[in-house]
């Protein structure tokens, strides 16, 4: 039995350094044009299967009021699976805002962290000032080297995994006694905007709305490969069949979304943009008059940071926004420049998905 169960874990190692090996060679194209960020997390102890480890203060990003925590959640383990848990970070605004309170949960794109993200996206003061909690999980490097959420291979122990590693997350939140459950949110960013989806859209019980930056459109890989395929050129398929293959049933709850890409993005082609918003057209049974590609724009235009918004709903009630701004790149929108994967062009992001996530409850 224990050689049996050695040689088990041994050929689980094998495996996994081997996938690991491939997906960097295959992505090693697309983040080689990247700055390298940060890829570290800090170090904590474990804690017992299914619980949540008391938070443990991290400093505060800036000089805001609020408390930033580590947390780790841990997670059943499935057949194999060598560290079953998942990283996350929360700001929780100052005691000037009382009782429970919204949360926005923000995935991270490759190579960015918590640290990062929070910073670069301002999204920590926008929660200060409006009254929310923010969580960013964490990829860890042992699930993926460049620590993109794997929205390209959906198997149950890769992306799938993953996405139900954030459902988990959600819910423990959820329970929590400061945080409103009807209206709990999520966003993303590039690698994450994808993940976001995916999620969003196998879980709508769960998500009041969601908001998606730089997103590939889901559905259409199913390993490393094919995902760099989707991110420069899209999918010539329907939308609604993509939906299918990324696991999801159109006609559930409603999901309203937020779709924001830049025209000047050259990691994923700005058709993604349109795509999602119409795989959102189809998940909640609205009119798709999206067809076609946008045309790309060049970041030294003049009409450069200008935005063009295409809203859908129903009952005067907007569901599906799509937002293209002109001469922005793979970058979040109205950002902190300074930070890797930000930029001062354009609207603020973060701003626009907090006003129209304040529009829906679950």
């Amino acid at each position: 039995m224990t050689k049996s169960f050695a040689a088990d874990w041994h050929a689980q190692i094998r495996r996994l350094s081997r996938a690991q090996a491939r997906t960097e060679a295959q992505v090693k194209s697309w983040l080689g044009r990247m700055d390298s960020l940060n890829p570290h997390t800090p170090a904590r102890p474990d804690g017992p299967p299914g619980k949540v480890r008391p938070a443990r203060p991290a400093p505060a990003p800036g000089s805001l009021p609020g408390t930033w925590q580590a947390h780790r959640l841990r997670l059943a383990p499935l057949p194999g699976e060598l560290v079953p848990q998942l990283s996350y970070h929360l700001y929780i605004p100052s005691k000037a805002h009382r009782g429970p309170l919204p949360v926005v949960v923000v995935l991270h794109g490759c190579r960015q962290t918590p640290d990062d993200l929070s910073a670069g996206t301002r999204m920590n003061a926008l929660a200060e000032r409006e009254g929310f909690i923010v969580a960013y999980p964490q990829q860890p490097l042992r699930r993926q080297v460049q620590r993109c959420w794997q929205w390209f291979d959906l198997g149950a122990t890769e992306g799938g995994r993953e996405a139900q590693a954030v459902a988990a997350l959600i819910d423990t939140l959820a329970a929590r006694h400061d945080v409103r459950e009807r209206e709990i949110y999520l966003a993303g960013m590039s690698a994450g905007a994808a993940m976001a989806a995916v999620v969003a859209l196998r879980y709508p019980g769960k998500v009041a709305a969601a908001a998606l930056h730089s997103g590939v459109v889901i559905g259409a890989a199913d390993n490393p490969r094919a995902g760099l395929r989707a991110m420069q050129q899209g999918s010539a398929a329907d939308p609604s069949w993509l939906l299918d293959a990324a696991g999801v049933t159109p006609g559930g709850p409603e999901m309203p979304a937020l779709v924001i890409h830049g025209l000047a993005d050259d990691a994923v082609h700005p058709v993604n943009g349109r795509l999602l918003a119409r795989q959102f057209l189809a998940y909640n049974g609205l009119e798709d008059r999206l067809a076609g590609t946008p045309a790309q724009s060049d970041p030294e235009d003049e009409a450069s940071g200008r935005s063009h918004e295409y809203r859908f709903g129903r009952w005067r009630r907007d569901l599906v926004t799509l937002v293209e701004v002109e001469g922005l790149g793979h970058a979040w929108s109205g950002g902190d420049a300074s930070y890797g994967y930000h930029s001062d062009i354009g609207p603020d992001a973060s701003t626009m998905m907090w006003q129209f996530f304040s529009q829906h409850r679950r």
